[in-house]
């Protein structure tokens, strides 16, 4: 296992876009120092899904993540063991395995009049890089909010990109309204655009994502 220090990026740059990037900084001082284990294409089309009824993947295990005070929403999805819960604070979470892919959840109070507002504008920013593209989406309705399911690449440029490469993207922006406050909830999951078991882990994990134990509707994958 890599021993690594995670520096995460700007919550400023987690709220424009649909969460938080990190970077890994390589420190021999953290040796003694690990986190817990977590339990056991171009083009662009928008699906039509339906819910998934998706079911566990065999040797991953429904994982609930710890928000803290600043999220009302509670949020969870299918991890293997090798994900680790690197860092984190009330509102955020970072997870790492042995490479280079990451997954961040972030959840926080938005300023945006609607929840539709808050998907509309996550869709027009989320891949204005150029070179980043959608392969695939889908939306749908949940108790007091929207959501938004999508799979894409990065460009290297793109400051969510891993490492400034190229990077396969997989995530969930939602907007969810809780006793009248609007809150963005976002789930990113990314690699190497070369790493293709990174890749087909988020295929099989981004399905499984809950939201107050709402199933939502995924990308067609391709």
């Amino acid at each position: 296992m890599k021993n690594s220090v995670i520096v995460t990026a700007t919550v400023a740059l987690a709220m424009m876009l649909s969460g938080c990037s990190a970077l890994k900084v390589t420190s021999s001082e953290e040796a003694g120092s690990k986190p817990a284990q977590v339990g056991i294409d171009d083009g662009s089309s928008t699906a039509s899904a339906t819910p998934t009824q998706a079911q566990i993947p065999d040797g991953m295990a429904e994982t609930p993540v710890e928000l803290g005070d600043e999220c009302p929403v509670d949020v969870s999805l299918a991890m293997g063991p090798e994900w680790m819960d690197e860092s984190g604070y009330d509102g955020y979470r970072l997870f790492s395995s042995d490479t280079d892919a990451i997954i961040t959840v972030n959840c926080f109070e938005d300023d945006e009049s609607s929840a539709k507002d808050l998907i509309d504008k996550a869709r027009e920013r989320m891949f204005s890089t150029s070179g980043s593209t959608k392969v695939s989406d889908a939306t749908g309705a949940l108790e007091g909010g929207e959501y938004w399911t999508v799979h894409g690449r990065l460009s290297g440029d793109d400051m969510r990109a891993v490492n400034k490469q190229e990077s396969v993207f997989f995530g969930v922006v939602a907007g969810v309204s809780v006793d009248g406050t609007l809150f963005k909830v976002s789930v990113d999951m990314l690699a190497p655009a070369d790493d293709a078991k990174a890749a087909e882990e988020f295929r099989q994990m981004l399905p499984t994502v809950r939201l107050d134990d709402e199933e939502l509707k995924a990308p067609t994958f391709t």
